[in-house]
């Protein structure tokens, strides 16, 4: 049977050395274990493609602000349309915390099934992993 998107291989030594950690009262976060250049592919996930027919059970719950849109042509404000495709990243990637000055981008590779995680800038050894989730928020942010 042929699969119906375009598969890629995803290796597990495509992810920098990063680790989850306690933010306090922002829940968790990801740091870098090691400097990261700017533009280095800090990690490719693979996704977990959540149907539009799911969409109707999962977006009420907590998994909802761990989701990112999974459609061709929409931002992730179009999550609260709550129709398409939503996906979650099985790596880490879906444990960042927001900034509106974020050091990481996150790109969507809609048919590839995966997402990748690259830095927008240099992150030293320590510091907060973060994105901009580039939607209204359901928080505000510190």
């Amino acid at each position: 049977m042929n699969a119906p998107f375009e598969l890629v291989t995803v290796h597990s030594a495509q992810r920098l050395p990063i680790r989850v950690v306690p933010m306090g009262g922002r829940g968790r976060g990801i740091v870098a274990d090691a400097d990261i250049p700017a533009g280095a592919l800090v990690e490719r996930s693979p996704v977990l493609v959540i149907p539009p027919g799911d969409r109707a059970a999962v977006d009420p719950t907590i998994i909802f602000t761990y989701v990112f849109m999974w459609e061709k042509g929409t931002s992730e404000e179009d999550l609260y349309r709550h129709e398409g495709r939503s996906a979650i990243a099985l790596g880490y990637t879906s444990l960042l915390n927001h900034s509106y000055s974020p050091n990481c981008d996150f790109v969507r590779h809609i048919d590839e099934l995966v997402i990748d995680l690259v830095a927008r800038r240099d992150i030293a050894a320590g510091e907060e992993l973060t994105i901009d989730y580039q939607m209204t928020l359901w928080f505000t942010p510190e």
